[in-house]
This record gives C-alpha cells, structure tokens and sequence, in this order.
C-alpha cells in the first residue's frame, strides 16, 4: 500500500478581488488532489471574515491565518515570519501562485503560471511587480520544485535562472460543465445577446489585447451580423469607458460586457457562441482556449504563444498584433460553416487530452520525487 502524502496547499487566490485563472487552477488541482486515496490536502489561506464567492469556495478543508491578505503576502516576500500552520503534521508545502510561505523543513513546491510582470512590467501596478519581484527571488532560493503549464512557460523561467532540474512541466485541465438549453436560454435572455455572437471570456486586463479584438470585431461587424460578449469581470488598468471609447456608437450597440458571470453562465455562452476568440498577448496556459475547445466553440487565439501550444491544430492562430489577421479569422469562422465545424470537432478531441486528473497525476510524481 502506497503511503498517504499530506500537502498544505495555500489557496488564497480564491479571495482575491479577481481570482482568475489561477484560484480556478489552485482549487481545481486541489479537488482533484484530494480525491486520491494516496493524497491529504489541507488548505492554507489569510484571514477573512467572509466566505469565498459560492464559485471560488475551496473543497477542501482550509486553515486560516491571523493575518489579512495584504499583510500576509508582505511578510511572506520579506522575512521568514509567519511560519505556515499545521507544517508540522504536513509531508510538504504546495504553494500555488509566485507568493510562498516561509522556509522550513519539508519540501515546498511552487506553481509558477507566468512571468508576466517582467514581461510587461509597465502593465503592472508598482506595488503589485515589486511584491512579484519579491517573490520570484524567494522561489529561486527556496523552491525544491516549480510546476509549469506550458512550455513557453517553461522557456521563460530558464531564461529568468530557474535551476532546469527543478522545472516540471504540469499542464493544466479543465471540468467540463453540463447546460441544459433552458439554462443556455435564459443565460442569452439575462444579458441580451442574439442568435449570432463572438465570445471574449476573461479578466479584461491589459494583456488580454481586448482594443485589438474591438478594432477586429469593427471591421467585420457589418458583414457578419454578429454581436460581440465579452464575458468577466474588469481586472486592474483598464475601465469600460477606456475601453469603448474610441469604438464607434454604431459598433458599440453590437457589444455586451457582461461582467462577471457564474460557472455555469459561461458554459453556457461558451455552448451558444459562433466563435471563441483570445488574442492574448502572454498566457501561462490560457484556460479560456481550453474551455471553449471542450465545448466545440471553433477558436480564434494568438500564435508563438501558450495558447497555440494548447490549441494545437484545433484553432485558427494569429498574431495577435494584427488587427487584419484577428478579423480575417473571425470572418472566416462565422461565414464558412464547414471550417467552424471543422474546428470545434478537433477541439471537442483536443480537450479531452486535459484533464485534472492526468494533472494531480503528474503533480504527485514531483511530490514523491522529493520525499
């Protein structure tokens, strides 16, 4: 009988304002963990006085610090103080964003999604990129292993000076959501969308290129008929107003912000849109790809990113510098019903090659390698 390993997982991700793809990656790896028989996850997070949002509530049984968030992660990137809880019933430290809890004895392992604050450190509020600076330096010193996504990922913490024999790659899954047409119905209904539409899903954020897909999306308006749902909440250093104001009135009545959406709701725009499109300019993953594929939604992402290497033959890839080139595939997804068709066949097939569990799987083997 294989021993049972105990992981303290940090899951803080789930309260932050936005959680984003990276609290949905930590509690899924975790629910997943934790259903092995091999596996006992204990959550770790700052100290709240509410629950996380019924989507973002974690499995798993978590434990709570004294201190607040801003506080904690201060600590954590400074000094050796606070000492995580329960680390002394614990085999290993699971550190599921760049901010890990202090050294001690026992293996920390350390998901690293993307160096997006070094590759866009303009982007980035001050405080944010020296906080992620901070905690980059900590990883390097501190990780015994780093689990990446991708490998564009990968390539990238190389490059920063991550030891290679401390690299895993780990790809990330998706747990595909079942909608009735009631609830796809009355998802369409709630935020006014038609027949015919493009899908945008996501922190809309600077690094999403979301003024280049409104450019796009004014190019070929008029010729497809399509509206344009941009589904997630407004993530930092952008504003609606900013972004729709230079998109003419005409244009702007084809678009819908929907804010943020439930799981559910976001299955079931992703079971009715014509199209996916993402022209993300850095992705450690790119989840979105990923859910929209196991819907059949045909995919329209960025090449020579994680995104294609997620994709793989199942999308149309563009630079997602040209504006051409995004409407170009656009159009052709929403005119030719034969390449839409195409697309989300091989996508179906592509995402079902991403699973949580081949990635709780993966993630165990590191664990084993270190105890």
């Amino acid at each position: 009988m294989v021993a049972e390993i105990r992981v303290l997982m940090t899951v803080e991700a789930a309260w932050h304002r936005v959680p984003g793809g990276t609290a949905r990656a930590a509690l899924d790896l975790a629910s997943a963990l934790d259903e092995r028989p091999d596996i006992h996850v204990q959550g770790l997070a700052a100290m709240h006085r509410k629950k996380a949002l019924r989507d973002w509530r974690p499995s798993i049984n978590v434990a709570y610090h004294r201190l607040p968030r801003l506080l904690l992660y201060e600590s954590w990137s400074r000094s050796q103080w606070p000492k995580v809880k329960c680390s002394n019933s614990a085999d290993l430290i699971h550190s599921t964003t760049i901010i890990t809890p202090p050294a001690s004895s026992i293996p920390l392992v350390v998901n690293v999604h993307d160096l997006a604050f070094r590759k866009f450190p303009d982007r980035f509020p001050k405080r944010a990129r020296r906080l992620f600076e901070r905690s980059w330096k900590r990883v390097l010193e501190r990780a015994d292993a780093v689990l990446s996504p991708s490998k564009a990922t990968s390539d990238d913490l190389r490059a920063e000076g991550l030891d290679s024999g401390k690299l895993h790659l780990v790809p990330l899954g998706h747990n595909h959501i079942k909608v009735s047409k009631m609830v796809q119905d009355s998802t369409s209904k709630k935020f006014g969308i038609g027949e015919q539409f493009i899908l945008g899903a996501g922190t809309l954020e600077p690094r999403k290129n979301i003024p280049r897909l409104l450019k796009a999306f004014e190019k070929i308006v008029h010729e497809t008929e399509s509206q344009l749902v941009l589904a997630g909440p407004i993530g930092w250093g952008v504003s609606l107003s900013q972004l729709l104001e230079s998109v003419p009135k005409g244009t702007q009545d084809k678009i819908i912000v929907t804010g943020a959406v439930t799981r559910e709701e976001l299955a079931a725009l992703y079971s009715r849109a014509n199209a996916f499109c993402y022209p993300s300019l850095l992705e450690g993953f790119g989840l979105p790809v990923l859910e929209a594929m196991s819907y059949g939604t045909p995919v329209v992402t960025s090449k020579d990113r994680s995104t294609e290497e997620v994709a793989g033959v199942a999308a149309l890839t563009v630079d997602p510098l040209s504006v051409d080139e995004i409407a170009e595939a656009l159009k052709l997804v929403l005119t030719d019903a034969s390449v839409a068709k195409e697309l989300g066949e091989l996508g179906r097939e592509r995402g079902k090659l991403f699973t949580w569990k081949a990635a709780a799987a993966k993630t165990v083997e590191v664990y084993r390698s270190l105890l």
